[in-house]
């Protein structure tokens, strides 16, 4: 009975060491957690469209800020470097649940953002302060000089322990300055237009023009002829564009190397608990 009793233990151990080791493993998915709820849909396909989805599963403590279908409405029109940039500031570095969100704002602690760790934030751009109202709400706002600190927490969405926390947010949080910072200046043309060649004058012809008099008096020297002759031998030598690397070649290694790391640590994890099964089972005997 006893030994039965010890076994039952012993794997109930081997399985709860099992499941700790894997969760902390495999990452979570954003975009799976945001699926769950519709009314985060836009949100949620903006975190795929701007490929910030890759930046947030990547880390394994993190806090992101949503916005409602329609509080997101008000930035839909912005150009998309524009859009990633402020949906950047939504994604806190750290883990913060209401309890600590009230701890940091008594401190005044500044709150790290993703768009920290790009490069192109300037004047504190990438960070958030988060402070209470005169009712007692949390609020976030930018940490740039100036800027509205009004953005109220709606509510927790999902909080997992020092992994992830998802809090709502009653409207986007726009530092000041990003709007004319990364969108292109109006009237700009795009890089193909400007490379265009311009069109040749029709001067151009009557300033070679001769009489047939001089043409048939004045004909071209030996040198010219030699010169001209080899003109069309670049074009044979340029490289066929059909051997050039596809675009998608890296993406796809990319994605390979994923899926093989993703395989291997699932074979480690199930070697590690099969072995932790059979020294419970040693001990157990």
């Amino acid at each position: 009975m006893c030994g039965k009793m010890g076994f039952k233990s012993s794997s109930f151990l081997c399985l709860t060491i099992f499941f700790a080791i894997s969760s902390s493993i495999h990452a979570f998915n954003i975009t799976r957690l945001l699926g769950q709820n519709p009314d985060f849909s836009t949100f949620n396909n903006y975190l795929t469209e701007t490929k910030l989805v890759k930046g947030i599963n990547s880390r394994n403590t993190i806090t992101v800020l949503v916005l409602s279908n329609g509080a997101i409405s008000s930035i839909s029109g912005k150009d998309p470097e524009v859009i990633k940039a402020i949906l950047s500031t939504h994604v806190i570095l750290d883990y913060f649940d209401e309890k600590k969100l009230r701890k940091a704002q008594g401190t005044g602690e500044l709150l790290t953002t993703l768009y920290q760790s790009t490069g192109l934030a300037v004047n504190n751009q990438g960070f958030l302060k988060v402070k209470l109202n005169g009712e007692g709400v949390i609020v976030f706002g930018s940490a740039v000089v100036g800027a509205p600190k009004d953005d109220e927490l709606v509510q927790t969405v999902l909080s997992i322990p020092y992994n992830i926390s998802i809090l709502q947010v009653a409207k986007p949080i726009v530092p000041p300055g990003i709007d004319t910072q990364l969108a292109p200046p109006k009237g700009a043309m795009p890089p193909e237009a400007s490379a265009k060649a311009p069109v040749p004058t029709t001067e151009a012809p009557a300033a070679d023009a001769s009489s047939p008099s001089e043409e048939v008096t004045s004909p071209p020297s030996p040198s010219e002829v030699i010169t001209d002759s080899p003109a069309e031998a670049p074009t044979a030598d340029a490289p066929s564009p059909s051997l050039a690397p596809g675009p998608g070649d890296d993406e796809g290694g990319a994605a390979d190397a994923e899926t093989n790391h993703s395989s291997s640590s699932r074979t480690v994890v199930g070697l590690v608990g099969a072995m932790m099964c059979f020294i419970s089972l040693l001990f157990v005997m």
